[in-house]
Order: C-alpha cells, then structure tokens, then sequence
C-alpha cells in the first residue's frame, strides 16, 4: 500500500474511533485521546503540542512543515544568468591548485543539483510530500554585480516564489547562506553597507515573501571561513572571526532597520528573523561544578555570541569578553541599540549535542563519549551523534534565557555516507528514526510552553555539503550526482514525513471535532475531505 493509500485508512480510523467514543458518551478527551493512539508516538505528541500552542494563542497561524536547500548547495548554474562569482566558487576552484585540499574530492557547486534549471519538478515533489513551506536561500552574486543588480538573476527568483505561491507552499527566504560575492571580506566593515543594499533590493523584488531570514549559521562561517581556514574563504586567523561576527551583526541591523522603515508598515504580515546554529551541552560529569559551569560558558561561545545581541541586552555575554579581552570588538551605544530587538522570530539549526569536560585543556574539552560510551549513535558526519534529547532541552534553554515569542526550527536531520549501494541510501531507515525521536523531543518542549511555529527537515535534496563535497547525504530525495540529468529518487525518509503531515493535521480534526457534541462527525469529515483534496 502507498504512503497516500496509508494515509487515508488511518484516517478512516480516526473518525471511526471519534463517531464510536461519542456514541458511547466517552467526553471529549477520551473521544480525542482514543483517537490518537491508533497512531504511532510522535504523532500523537506533535498534535496535541501543535494544539496547546493554538489554543494557548501562540500560534495564530497553522504550524509550518518545510524543507530547506540553500543556493550555493543545490542551484548550479554558477556562471549562468550573469551570475558573478562567490567567495566558495573561488576557493572550490582554486583549493586543490593552491594546494590547500579542502574539498573533498575537489568537489564543487557548478552544477550542484542543477536546482537553476529543476526547481519546478522539485516544487512539484514537494506538494506531493504535502509541506506547506519551503526554506530556500539567494545567492547574493546572482542578483547584485557590485552595486549593479542584475535583472535575470532577480527574475529567477521572482519566478521561484511565484510558482512556489502558486502551488500552496509558502516561501521562507533566507538572504545570505554563506555564498559572498567574491569582491567582499566580512572583516571589512564596508560590507556592513553593501548587505544593506542587497536586502533592501531584495525586500522590495519578492513582495510575496512573509518570513525573511537575514542570515544562516553566522557562527560556522565566521569561525570555519576566517579562524580555522576550512570553508571559504580559507583565512587562518586569531581574530578574523570575531570581526566577522561583528559586521555580520550590523549587517543583519541595518537590514532590519530597512525592513522596519521602508516595509513593515506596508507588509504587516510579513516578518523577519534570523537562523543560528547551536548543540545542546551537557556536563561530563553532572557533580563536578567546574563542568557545569563550562557549559554555559560553552553555549555563550556557541549561541549566545549572537543571540544575546540580539535577543537579550544588545551586547556580547561577559563570558566571551574575557575569554577575548580587548581583541573581542565593541559595540557603540547606538550599534547596541540596533542590534537589540532585532528579530521578530528565532530561527534555529540544530543536529546534535556533546559532552563539556573541564578538566581537559581548552580546545580538548568537547567530547561525545562517556566512559568509552558514545553520547548517541554516529551518523556519517564526524561531528553528528544522534541525541534527541539534547533537543528539547536546547529548546527549553532558549525560552528560559531570552524567551522569544515564537521559534522556527528552521533545519534539523542527518546524514548518510555517499555508497554505491543506492537501495540503502533511498530506504533510509536511520534518517526516519533521527526525524520520529527530535519531533517527538520538540513537541515534548512544545507541551512546556515552547513557543515552536515550525519545523524544516534538512535537507530536501541530497546536496553539496561544503568540505564533505558530495559524499555526505542529508537529502529527503537521493540525488544521482553521476547522472548529468540530475534524476530525483523519493526516500523512505520523505515518505515518512509525507505521511506523518497530513497524520497529525487529521488528527488535530479529530480533537476539534470531539470537543463539540453534536457537529463532531461533519467536523471530522470536512477535515479529512481538506486533506485528502490537497493530495
């Protein structure tokens, strides 16, 4: 039997069980209990989760169920369009000739998933997969040449948003998903300007755009791309990535302040936010006082480095200016005034979570074994173990310290090593059990007043993964990369979440309706008849 075909017997149960607990006088909450339980956890969970946040009124509109890519990743077509190049085309191109070997493989984006010229089939993949929203990035160097935009570039986003609006998905647009024009440095303070003028170019081209990400991860471009040297544009330094950090934070003001001066007024349901990237810590031994106060300071030198900024008291944590001293930047009264408040949601990346253990030298003191026994099961990425719970407890750390009104889990997933066997790369059973256990985590925190509006499966295609090239596969769809067509192949992992959407969304139906007495059946059926008409 289908995914769909599956979907719809569980569904004939829910309403059988909801006319049956209303027939024998069960009340509501037994009516709507009984229904959920024909169905496996997580679903249960993420439904009355989903409800609590509705009827707690923090969630005003429905929940969000995306996948994400981001430009660089998937798009090819580097040099078509009047695309200029980025920082990662010049350091993909050059790594192996300067003897760098960064790359694995010498791999490279030039053609990537070839998204450029597919995005319509994928967009149809996606409304077959029933997801409501869809995460993609813009790549600065195909719009804007210098200060000169370039028309065709533009248009090609125009025409993804238009046809992603015209197929019932809403677009989530992140600006800036580490592909820089090649011509620009984040140590220059001169970009602070140059990403005011894209985004503000960029604001008024896509008017159909309601949630806008300024940037993606800024920690792991900054520290990857100007400290360690192993993402684009390769500096090895010791502070490059504290100025990095700085000017990707007034960039990210000055784009909020044009967003609230020039378009707020005019597009009151639209928002914008940004996306940072954090594990969850845990203490390597919980009575040793010194690890658990390291994993605060951990978490300021993660998360905190520009969450606090932006979503606390407008400056860095006192932790990070003492680890730095005076080589850690400053922010002037009026910068700190800027950055403060700067977001209208949190968007958060989040994978995995470690160990902190402060009696190793500081470099050392990450670690995801205890006594020789690993935090979680490895994925095929070095630094991915699989640890659901660090999850809700990363989410709860977040409201508790800088309670923002409304979270956007905007990726979450896992990987698979590149193999010549494709039938275990497309019957992706490891990547199912990753998504049931941290969905069944985030609702858990859900249930404790987390404020989550939505959730993005990273990632939608197999893709680039920057240093890993290609031989790391995080994709809900196995990308033949040999294949210079690029053909698309559904995974189990993509079936699964196709199903568990309009699951969960069925069984809130059958909540609502339980909860009155007499228009129940009609409110059930009515539901399931949505639901079914969007397949």
């Amino acid at each position: 039997m289908g995914v769909l075909g599956r979907c719809s017997v569980r569904m004939l149960l829910l309403l059988v069980t909801s006319i049956v607990a209303g027939a024998l006088g069960q009340g509501s909450d037994v009516a709507c209990n009984a229904g959920l339980d024909l169905e496996e956890s997580v679903a249960q969970e993420l439904a009355s989760a989903i409800g609590k946040l509705k009827k707690d009124g923090v969630l005003t509109k429905d929940f969000m169920w995306g996948t994400a890519t981001a430009a660089y990743q998937v798009e090819g077509g580097w040099n078509e369009g009047g695309r200029v190049p980025s920082h990662w085309d010049t350091f993909t191109h050059t790594s192996e000739a300067e003897g760098r070997g960064k790359i694995k493989n010498n791999d490279n984006g030039d053609v990537a998933c070839d998204f450029y010229h597919k995005y319509a089939d994928d967009i149809k993949l996606m409304k077959s997969l029933n997801f409501t929203h869809f995460r993609y990035s813009i790549a600065w160097p195909r719009v804007m040449n210098g200060s000169e935009k370039n028309e065709e570039g533009i248009k090609f986003y125009r025409d993804l948003t238009k046809a992603l609006v015209d197929a019932g998905i809403e677009p989530v647009v992140t600006l800036y998903h580490w592909d820089l024009p090649s011509t620009l440095d984040w140590r220059n303070e001169t970009v602070v300007d140059a990403f005011g003028k894209y985004a503000d170019l960029m604001f008024w081209e896509l008017k159909d755009v309601k949630y806008w990400l300024t940037f993606n991860e800024i920690w792991v471009f900054c520290k990857l791309g100007y400290h360690w040297g192993t993402h684009a544009p390769g500096v090895v330094s010791d502070t490059g990535h504290l100025m990095c950090g700085h000017n990707v934070l007034k960039s990210h003001a000055k784009a909020y302040s044009i967003w609230k001066e020039f378009y707020a007024d005019q597009r009151p349901d639209a928002k914008i936010g940004i996306t940072l990237n954090s594990e969850w810590r845990a203490p390597l031994d919980a009575s040793n006082p010194g690890d658990v106060a390291l994993v605060e300071t951990e978490m300021d030198s993660q998360l905190g480095w520009f969450a606090e900024p932006i979503f606390g008291n407008g400056d860095y944590p006192e932790s990070l200016k003492a680890q730095y001293g005076d080589d850690m930047p400053v922010f002037t009264t009026e910068e700190k005034a800027a950055v403060k408040g700067s977001a209208d949601f949190f968007g958060l990346n989040h994978y995995t979570s470690l160990y902190v253990d402060s009696t190793k030298e500081y470099g050392l003191h990450e670690t995801s074994f205890r006594n020789g026994v690993s935090i979680g099961p490895k994925a095929a990425s070095k630094w991915l173990y699989v640890v659901p719970w660090g999850f809700s407890r990363l989410l709860r750390y977040i409201k508790a310290r800088w309670n923002p009104s409304e979270i956007i889990v905007t990726e979450n997933g896992t990987s698979d090593e590149e193999s010549e066997d494709t039938d275990i790369l497309i019957n992706d059973q490891s990547r199912i059990g990753y998504y049931q256990d941290y969905l069944s985590e985030m609702a858990k925190a859900m249930m404790d007043g987390v404020p989550v509006i939505g959730y993005f499966a990273w990632s939608l295609l197999d893709n680039f993964e920057w240093a890993d090239g290609y031989d790391k596969r995080f994709g809900l769809t196995y990308i033949d990369f040999k294949d210079p067509e690029r053909p698309r192949t559904v995974k189990k992992s993509a079936e699964y979440l196709g199903s568990l959407i309009p699951t969960v969304k069925a069984m809130m139906g059958t909540c609502k309706a339980s909860s009155t007495t007499a228009g129940f059946s009609y409110a059930m059926t009515n539901e399931t008849t949505k639901t079914e008409a969007a397949k």
